[in-house]
């Protein structure tokens, strides 16, 4: 668990990020707030201030817990000295604010209080915010014929009956290497009864050999070629790619879709890469899993080299199963429940073996399929709300923003015979026509194999 001192540092990183204290209360509708913290954090308190001077929507009264001044003032040079009013909590009328956010884990005023947001509450809907929400508003409107979803997967040992007990059992995977690097050939591991030797189960458990992170924030892995991990232009390869296809179905997140524990053909995109090829389906599976676990910022750094063309489908998953709220969520918590036997499948109390991505890849593939693959037009994608960044205005109109368009094909329109930009630009096609709607076939020498709306 984080202390105070931690938690504000994440919540720092976030102001960092362009989402302010301000814009939490004008979101949520609290127009009289308090703010509560610890004495010894008045230095972030002052930022808050700064921020609700700065915004001028609404303003906030402040209150230091253990402070011996009710003011406090800071001399940033000889000639400039402000102060900040405090104030005793135990003096206000509580009856006056529509919310006390309180900056630190202590109990004040009552646990049960509903007019009290605690430090842990305020950071998780921070960082949801910040690295979930607002970059896939981005992502979006650059992209808004992409289906992205957010996921929740099985990863608490914690939820099945006995799985708390099951899971001390269990060695923390870093411990595990540690004990592979000490004792090679020596050490019990759950993969085993897969036929692994040890420094084979350490590669599937350190899958990437090393990590590059450029000044932009992308984050790479460095080439592999292990037969067992495969990673190749700093991402791991997916088992059985078809080099002819319609659309791209993309994983984006750590461990889960990285394929730790597992080999590079049987994880989560290998074994629904198979089951798709074997339907005759002409989809791309991509892993775009990368060990950035908690980093939510370099998981989208990473999705915007994605080149995703429309059509295109992403499932993105963050530690702690975080999701946006304007988004569909794929839930698959549930995923490992009975008939399924949790404890053959856990390798430590959060990663899975290959048993439990053939279970997730099997459930992705039955939700694309009956799903028609999010194509149809009752499926209700909900639009992509307003984008209001500045830098993105201010982006349009220095021609920044041409570095995001989509390099994309063409084909013959039906009325005018002109070329129009379009997303067959990835295989072979002969555009036809299906009523009001552009279609493509997929031929193979002198046959045609299958017909696909575009739309």
């Amino acid at each position: 668990m984080m202390n105070d001192e931690q938690l504000l540092i994440q919540m720092r990183d976030c102001f960092t990020g362009g989402y302010t204290l301000p814009q939490f209360c004008i979101d949520n509708k609290i127009n009289r707030p308090l703010i509560v913290a610890d004495a010894k954090f008045w230095q972030f308190i002052w930022e808050i201030h700064v921020q609700f001077r700065y915004d001028k929507r609404l303003s906030a009264k402040f209150s230091l817990l253990n402070s011996p001044t009710s003011s406090i003032n800071l001399s940033f040079n000889k000639t400039l000295t402000t102060n900040l009013d405090c104030f005793n909590i135990s003096e206000l009328m509580h009856e006056n604010f529509d919310k006390i956010i309180v900056l630190t884990k202590n109990q004040i005023i009552g646990q049960s209080s509903p007019l009290i947001i605690y430090l842990d509450e305020l950071v998780e809907y921070f960082t949801r915010k910040t690295y979930v929400e607002i970059p896939l508003l981005n992502f979006l409107q650059r992209n808004p014929r992409v289906k992205i979803f957010t996921t929740k997967l099985p990863n608490q040992i914690e939820k099945y009956e006995g799985g708390k007990e099951f899971g001390e059992t269990l060695t923390e995977s870093n411990m595990l290497a540690s004990q592979i690097l000490k004792n090679p050939g020596k050490i019990k591991t759950p993969l085993d009864k897969f036929g692994y030797n040890n420094l084979e189960v350490y590669d599937m458990i350190y899958v990437a050999k090393g990590v590059i992170v450029d000044l932009d924030g992308f984050t790479v892995m460095n080439d592999v070629d292990d037969p067992l991990i495969r990673i190749k232009n700093g991402k791991r390869l997916t088992a059985n790619q078809p080099s002819r296809f319609v659309n791209k179905i993309f994983f984006v997140g750590p461990c889960h879709y990285m394929g730790s524990y597992a080999p590079f053909n049987k994880t989560i995109e290998s074994y629904l890469q198979k089951m798709l090829n074997e339907h005759n389906l002409p989809y791309r599976v991509e892993n775009e899993g990368q060990p950035y676990s908690n980093r939510y910022q370099d998981i989208f750094y990473n999705l915007n080299l994605l080149n995703a063309q429309p059509g295109d489908i992403i499932f993105i998953w963050l530690s702690g199963n975080l999701t946006a709220e304007f988004l569909p969520i794929i839930d698959l918590r549930n995923a490992f429940d009975p008939p399924h036997d949790y404890r053959e499948i856990f390798v430590d109390k959060g990663h899975i073996n290959e048993i439990g991505y053939k279970i997730l890849a099997e459930q992705f593939f039955d939700l694309l399929t009956r799903n028609n693959f999010f194509r149809d037009e009752n499926f209700k994608y909900p639009a992509p709300p307003v984008l209001s960044s500045i830098w993105y205005s201010a982006a349009i109109r220095a021609g920044r923003h041409k570095n995001f368009q989509r390099r994309i094909g063409t084909v013959q329109t039906k009325n005018s015979g002109e070329k129009n930009s379009h997303w067959c630009n990835r295989h072979e096609l002969q555009p036809v026509y299906a009523g009001s709607s552009i279609s493509c076939q997929i031929r193979v020498g002198k046959s045609c194999t299958a017909l696909y709306f575009c739309c």
